[in-house]
């Protein structure tokens, strides 16, 4: 991470993080070392392994949630410990990630080209085609100007929900967004890190989750949050900082 007495925290990168002790440390080798990002911030989901002490070992700064919240309360607590304008949020459990293709991600966004710029990963020409034109795009790899989080509704800041509101949010408030293939990257399936029938029920019930917030949001579309007002630090929670 480059010191922040050298030049304006302009972006910044939340890794939001349950039990990722085994990818953790090469996300974060990416990160700290990149001239792309000035801040990195972890944030461990309530995890039980050496997630928090493979970041604190690295230098790198965080909040650990005593309990687990979800993705989206680990990403916008992570959005509230930064005054950054980029925001990039980077998975913890992906592999092979690079400064190149990081480049790809933030770019757009630090260019002013795009106010969104969302990474997906490499399944073929025709899935990336279909994927990119018809969507769903839900990838939890993506940069965007800190005004698209901080108008998702509360309510939308929970769970597997966030990508979806995040990508409605954007198109709201009039603002243009694009989908990057990142080659080469990889990522661990929940099926391998939580074994076979845990992961599979977490993948449905991450599916659902996206289901619902996207009908909801199609049929009852609510009220974007006002721009002035932060994102939720959800000062109920019981966390360290670390």
């Amino acid at each position: 991470m480059n010191d922040a007495n050298e030049r304006e925290m302009r972006v910044a990168a939340i890794v939001p993080a349950y039990n990722e002790e085994e990818t953790l440390a090469d996300v974060l080798s990416v990160l700290k070392s990149t001239d792309l990002v000035d801040e990195v911030l972890v944030v461990s989901d309530g995890s039980t392994d050496q997630t928090v002490g493979v970041a604190r070992a690295m230098g790198i700064k965080g909040i650990h949630l005593k309990s687990n919240q979800g993705k989206g309360v680990a990403m916008a607590v992570g959005v509230a410990q930064t005054r950054a304008p980029v925001l990039v949020f980077v998975d913890g459990d992906i592999l092979k990630l690079s400064d190149y293709l990081l480049s790809q991600l933030i770019d757009p966004v630090v260019q002013g080209e795009v106010a969104m710029s969302i990474g997906v990963r490499n399944r073929g020409w025709l899935v990336n085609m279909m994927h990119r034109r018809t969507g769903p795009l839900l990838s939890g790899i993506r940069c965007l100007k800190r005004e698209i989080f901080e108008a998702v509704p509360a309510e939308y800041q929970e769970g597997f929900r966030i990508e979806t509101a995040l990508n409605w949010a954007c198109r709201r408030l009039g603002l243009k967004s694009t989908s990057t293939v990142l080659y080469g990257l990889k990522h661990r399936v929940k099926e391998k890190k939580r074994g076979f029938s845990v992961g599979l029920h977490a993948r449905f019930s991450m599916f659902s989750s996206v289901f619902i917030a996207w009908l909801t949001l199609k049929l009852r579309p609510p009220v974007l949050r006002a721009i002035d007002v932060p994102a939720a630090a959800h000062p109920e929670l019981d966390y360290i900082d670390f």
